[in-house]
C-alpha cells in the first residue's frame, strides 16, 4: 500500500517541505484525502453516543424543527412565534434538511460534522499557499484534535459554521496580500486570481454573518486594524490599489447577505433591526443582557483547555513566530497570522459577556502556529533551547492535566455556559487520565533524551490525543449528557402517560429540552410563580411535572392546598418526573353563568379561527356606538374606547392548557400600540375546564391612543399560556400576521 502510494504521489513527494505555488499536486490531493477520511473516522462515528446537550442544541433542533413544521424558511419559529430573532438563519437551514427525515442526536449533528470535516480540507488548502506543506498538514492535525474544535465539530451550535467561515475567509484575505501569485493570473479569462481570493474573503464573511451575525464584521475589522498598526501600513486597505477592490468585496458581501436581512427587515421593520442587531450584538458586548461574564485573563486559561495537548508547546510556538528572523515579506505575513490571534482575542477578552465558546475563532491561528514549531521540531536538530522548551512543555501538560483530571466536565464547558453544574466522575476517568498524561510527559521527555524519537514522538502524541478523545465522546459524554438533558424524563413520560395528560416543567427558566422533545406539548411553570403553578395543578385528575430533585419539598408543600400528591416515576441527573394525583381543589364556577352562552348572538360577525385543534373562535359582536361602520370600512374617534365580545367554542373534550387572551392594537405607522390581556371569561372559566361543544363569551376592550400619527390601527388577537402562543393550526384559511396573531379589526381613525 505504501508503495502504491508512493507510486502513485511520484517526485510530488519531494515538495513537502515547499508552499505551494500553483494547482493542487498529487501529494496535496493525498493529503486533502487522507485528511478528511481521517477526520471523517474521528468525528462521525457515536455522533448519536449522547444525547443533546443543554441549552444550545435542544435550543437550535427545536427552532429547525418548528421553522420546518411551519413550511418557513427566512422567518424562524420558537414556541410558536416566528420572531426568533436572536439568531441569523444558517445553522437551521444546515438542519432542516435532514429534521425532514428523521430527528435525533445523529443527524442533528451530521451536518455540523460534514461542514467541519470540509473546513479542514479548505483550512489545508489555503495554508499551502502560505506555508510550507508539511507545516500546513500539522496545522490541520493539530486543529483537527484540539478539544474545543473536536466538541464543536460534534454539537449543534452556531459556533463551528462561524469558526469555520471566518478562518477560510480570512486564510483567502492572507493569500490575495501574501500568496505567491502573479498579477497576470487569471480565472474564468477576465478575473485576476488574486483579486479572487479578496473577493472570497468577502463572500464567505457574509456567509459567516448567515451564522453569527456582525462578528463577521468585527473579528475580520479589528484584525485587519490591528495588523496595520503593527504594519504602521494604512495602506493595506486606504490605498486605491486594495480600496477599489475591497469596496468590490463589500458588494460581494451583501449580496450574499441582504437576500435575507433585507427581506426580515423590510418585513419585520425597526422591531427586527432593534432586537437582532442592537439588542443581540451590541447590549451583549456591553453586558446590558444578564450573560457570564468573568476576568479578562479567562480566555488564557480556557485556551489552555481548548487547545490541549498542544497548548502545552504554545508559549515557545508563539515565541519562536514572532522572533525567528526572515525576510520582510515573511516579517508582514507573521504579523497578519498574529493579529488574525490577538484581535478577536482581545475584543472577546474584554468583552462583557463571556462564554467559553466565544474564544473558538482564535483556535485555527494558534493551530498554525503550533503547526509551524512542530514542523521545525520535526525537521531540524533539537538544540538545546529546543530541549528546554520541552522540558517547559512537561510541566504545561502536567498542569493542565491535572486541572482536566480534577473536572471531567471541562471539555464539555468548552460549548456549554452551564460551568458549575455537578456531574459524578466515571470510574474509569482518572486512571485513564493517569495513564495517558504520563505517557504524553513519557513521549516529550524521550524526545528530549533521544534523537530518534524527536520525529517519532510526534506520531505518539497525534495518536494519544485523537485517542483520549474518542475515549472522551465512547465513554464520559454519554453518563455526563444525562446531566444535561431532559430527554429521559419525557421518553418516562411517554410511556407512562399514553393519552398525553398535562405535564409542566417546574424550574426558574425555560429549559429547552423538556420543549423541544415534547414539540411545545408541556407548561413552563416558574419557582417563583405559585399562582401559575396552583392554577395549572387544581384541576381534578392527573398532571406530571420534571422538576429539580431540591425543589421537591417545597412543591409538596404547594400541592397539600390543592388537594394533591405526588410520586417519583423516573429520576435521572438531578432531575425527577413526578405524577400528580388527587381530587384537587374546590372549583367555584358560579361567575361562569354570564359568560357561557346556550347560543351565538344574531350580530355577530362571524368568523372561523381554530386554535391548536381544540378551540375554535365563532367571531365577535361591537357592543357600543363608538364605531361605525362605512362602505365596509370600521371608523373611530381618537381616545374611544370600543367593548367587543369574543365568542369561542371547545371543539376538544380535552384541553390541557389554562389559556389567556391577548390583544395587541397596532397603527400602521408603528405609533402608540395598546395591548388588551386578560383572564379567558374574565377568569370565571378557564379553558382546562370547558367541555366539548360549549360557547364561551370574553369581553374586550380595544383603545384607540388620541393624538398618534397613524391613520388606522388593526387589532390583532390570540390565546396564550405563559411564554406559549397557541397555534393557528387554519392560518391560511383566516387572516393572521404569520405569527399566531388573528386579525380581529382595522379601525381607521375618524378625524
Amino acid at each position: 500500500m505504501i508503495k502504491f502510494i508512493k507510486n502513485k504521489i511520484g517526485n510530488d513527494l519531494n515538495t513537502f517541505s515547499d508552499v505551494r505555488n500553483g494547482s493542487l499536486n498529487n501529494l496535496d490531493k493525498f493529503l486533502i484525502l487522507f485528511t478528511v477520511i481521517l477526520c471523517a473516522l474521528l468525528y462521525i462515528p457515536m455522533l448519536g453516543n449522547f444525547l443533546m446537550i443543554d441549552p444550545w442544541e435542544n435550543h437550535y433542533s427545536h427552532v429547525a424543527w418548528e421553522t420546518l413544521e411551519k413550511n418557513s424558511f427566512a422567518k424562524l419559529w420558537f414556541q410558536n412565534s416566528n420572531k426568533f430573532w436572536s439568531k441569523p438563519p444558517l445553522l437551521f437551514w444546515m438542519l432542516m434538511p435532514f429534521y425532514k427525515f428523521n430527528i435525533s442526536e445523529f443527524s442533528g449533528r451530521f451536518p455540523i460534522a460534514v461542514f467541519s470535516i470540509l473546513a479542514l480540507a479548505g483550512f489545508y488548502i489555503l495554508l499551502t499557499r502560505l506555508i510550507s506543506r508539511k507545516s500546513a498538514v500539522i496545522s490541520t492535525f493539530v486543529l483537527m484534535l484540539s478539544p474545543q474544535y473536536f466538541m464543536l465539530s460534534r454539537q449543534i451550535m452556531v459556533d463551528l459554521p462561524f469558526v469555520a467561515l471566518n478562518t477560510i475567509a480570512m486564510l483567502c484575505m492572507a493569500v490575495y496580500y501574501f500568496g505567491n501569485i502573479g498579477e497576470d493570473e487569471k480565472v474564468f479569462k477576465k478575473i485576476s486570481r488574486k483579486d479572487l481570493y479578496l473577493w472570497l474573503f468577502y463572500f464567505f464573511e457574509g456567509w459567516a454573518f448567515l451564522a453569527k451575525g456582525l462578528l463577521s464584521i468585527v473579528i475580520p475589522g479589528v484584525s485587519l486594524f490591528i495588523f496595520m498598526i503593527f504594519t504602521r501600513n494604512f495602506g493595506y486597505f486606504f490605498s486605491w490599489k486594495h480600496l477599489k477592490k475591497h469596496l468590490i468585496g463589500m458588494v460581494v458581501y451583501l449580496a450574499v447577505v441582504m437576500p435575507w436581512f433585507g427581506y426580515m427587515c423590510a418585513s419585520e421593520g425597526k422591531s427586527f433591526f432593534d432586537t437582532f442587531i442592537i439588542y443581540h450584538h451590541f447590549k451583549r458586548t456591553a453586558g446590558e443582557i444578564h450573560k457570564p461574564n468573568d476576568l479578562y485573563t479567562l480566555y488564557i486559561r480556557i485556551l489552555g483547555y481548548a487547545l490541549f495537548p498542544w497548548s502545552a508547546f504554545l508559549p515557545a510556538a508563539l515565541y519562536n513566530f514572532l522572533t525567528r528572523k526572515d525576510e520582510d515579506s515573511e516579517k508582514t505575513k507573521k504579523l497578519f497570522f498574529f493579529s488574525s490571534f490577538i484581535g478577536p482575542f482581545l475584543f472577546f477578552s474584554f468583552s462583557s459577556t463571556k462564554f467559553y465558546h466565544y474564544i473558538a475563532p482564535v483556535v485555527p491561528f494558534l493551530a498554525i502556529f503550533l503547526g509551524i514549531y512542530i514542523e521545525k521540531l520535526w525537521s531540524m536538530r533539537w538544540t538545546l533551547a529546543s530541549k528546554l522548551e520541552a522540558l517547559v512543555s512537561i510541566f504545561l501538560v502536567a498542569a493542565i492535566g491535572r486541572d482536566i483530571g480534577d473536572k471531567h466536565t471541562l471539555f464539555l464547558h468548552l460549548v456549554t455556559f452551564y460551568n458549575t453544574r455537578k456531574v459524578p466522575t466515571g470510574s474509569s476517568w482518572e486512571i485513564t487520565v493517569i495513564s495517558v498524561f504520563t505517557i504524553f510527559c513519557i513521549v516529550i521527555l524521550s524526545m528530549i533524551l533521544n534523537n530518534y524519537m524527536q520525529k517519532k514522538g510526534f506520531y505518539i502524541l497525534f495518536a494519544l490525543s485523537a485517542g483520549f478523545m474518542t475515549y472522551y465522546f465512547a465513554d464520559q459524554l454519554p453518563e455526563i449528557s444525562k446531566y444535561y438533558s431532559l430527554k429521559p424524563h419525557v421518553e418516562a413520560y411517554l410511556k407512562d402517560s399514553p393519552t398525553r395528560e398535562p405535564i409542566a416543567d417546574y424550574y426558574k427558566w425555560l429549559r429547552k429540552s423538556a420543549g423541544f422533545w415534547l414539540k411545545n406539548n408541556i407548561t413552563f411553570l416558574q419557582t417563583d410563580k405559585e399562582k401559575n403553578v396552583l392554577k395549572f395543578f387544581k384541576k381534578p385528575g392527573n398532571q406530571y411535572v420534571i422538576m429539580r430533585e431540591n425543589d421537591q419539598k417545597r412543591f409538596d408543600a404547594l400541592m397539600k392546598r390543592v388537594n394533591k400528591k405526588g410520586v417519583v416515576i423516573y429520576k435521572g441527573g438531578k432531575n425527577i418526573l413526578m405524577k400528580v394525583a388527587g381530587q384537587g381543589e374546590k372549583q367555584d364556577f358560579s361567575g361562569a353563568k354570564n359568560y357561557i352562552v346556550g347560543k351565538l348572538p344574531d350580530n355577530i360577525i362571524k368568523s372561523n379561527i381554530l386554535f391548536d385543534n381544540v378551540i375554535k373562535f365563532e367571531g365577535f359582536s361591537v357592543d357600543n356606538g363608538k364605531i361605525t361602520e362605512k362602505d365596509g370600512k370600521y371608523f373611530a374617534k381618537e381616545g374611544s374606547e370600543i367593548n367587543v365580545q369574543l365568542y369561542f367554542r371547545s371543539v376538544s373534550d380535552k384541553i390541557n392548557r389554562d389559556y389567556d387572551v391577548f390583544l395587541h392594537n397596532e397603527g400602521n405607522k408603528k405609533d402608540k400600540r395598546t395591548k388588551g390581556d386578560g383572564n379567558m371569561a374574565n377568569g370565571t372559566y378557564p379553558t382546562n375546564f370547558w367541555k366539548k361543544g360549549e360557547i364561551i363569551r370574553h369581553p374586550l376592550k380595544i383603545k384607540i391612543p388620541k393624538d398618534s400619527k397613524n391613520d388606522f390601527y388593526v387589532s390583532y388577537f390570540g390565546i396564550y399560556q405563559e411564554e406559549y402562543r397557541a397555534n393557528i393550526t387554519n392560518k391560511d384559511e383566516v387572516k393572521n400576521d404569520g405569527d399566531n396573531r388573528a386579525e380581529l379589526l382595522r379601525i381607521y381613525l375618524d378625524r
